[in-house]
């Protein structure tokens, strides 16, 4: 079947967040546990979850007992939102990203974001950068009860759009968007131009892989046009 959506990940494959989010959250790990972490120790403990998830468990595995309340906990997501938007000038979309997106939105694709990032931090990026005109459905982590590398958010793209899984294709930068893509039934484009586990990703022989977003372009251009489309 022709392929009718282009699903994409958000951090690490349409904008250039991931320093600013171990910053981030090492600004909260710093005030609130004393703790400084490594970007490989944020992405394999704390990522998953949307914000708040990630810093409940930094306060309850590392912070002191009259800190581990809910009520620390808000306070500390909210902190996180405030520095995340205000420090979000460090943050940049990759280049040729925007056009890539102006091309398949002219040309009549659906386009769609399933992100593990929560709806604040997802609506921060996407306005700042000016990118979420391109954009008709985004799914974040607060809109699924699973969260990657479950597919239950390509599933809730492909039910509001009515669409089959071999209508629709994933680009994402890490496993989780692999393994959620195989979940879901729908092929995978990996995305390796910043990816934290680029290895990883390459294990698990994903549809295709590119390094470049003009690399994605050329491919996109065969899959979904047959080459009717220039680049």
């Amino acid at each position: 079947m022709k392929i009718k959506c282009v699903i994409f990940d958000l951090d690490g494959t349409i904008a250039q967040t991931n320093e600013l989010i171990f910053e981030t959250f090492n600004y909260i790990s710093r005030k609130y546990t004393g703790k400084v972490f490594t970007p490989e120790e944020i992405a394999n403990e704390f990522f998953g979850p949307p914000e708040e998830g990630g810093i409940r468990k930094l306060i309850i595995l590392y912070g002191d007992d009259k800190i581990k309340s809910e009520e620390f906990i808000r306070e500390a997501t909210k902190e996180f939102y405030s520095y995340y938007e205000m420090n979000h000038h460090k943050a940049r979309e990759y280049e040729g990203i925007r056009d890539l997106l102006s091309s398949l939105k002219m040309a009549g694709l659906k386009l769609a974001i399933f992100t593990g990032k929560g709806r604040v931090t997802t609506s921060i990026t996407l306005k700042k950068l000016d990118l979420e005109k391109f954009f008709d459905i985004i799914i974040t982590g607060d809109d699924v009860k699973s969260h990657k590398p479950s597919g239950e958010g390509i599933k809730k793209i492909l039910e509001i759009l009515n669409l089959s899984p071999d209508e629709a294709i994933l680009i994402g930068d890490a496993t989780s968007d692999v393994k959620a893509a195989r979940e879901a039934k729908v092929k995978v484009i990996s995305a390796l131009w910043d990816s934290l586990a680029k290895e990883k990703v390459m294990d698990m022989k994903p549809d295709i892989t590119v390094n470049s977003i003009e690399e994605l372009k050329k491919v996109l251009n065969y899959l979904i046009f047959k080459n009717e489309v220039s680049d």
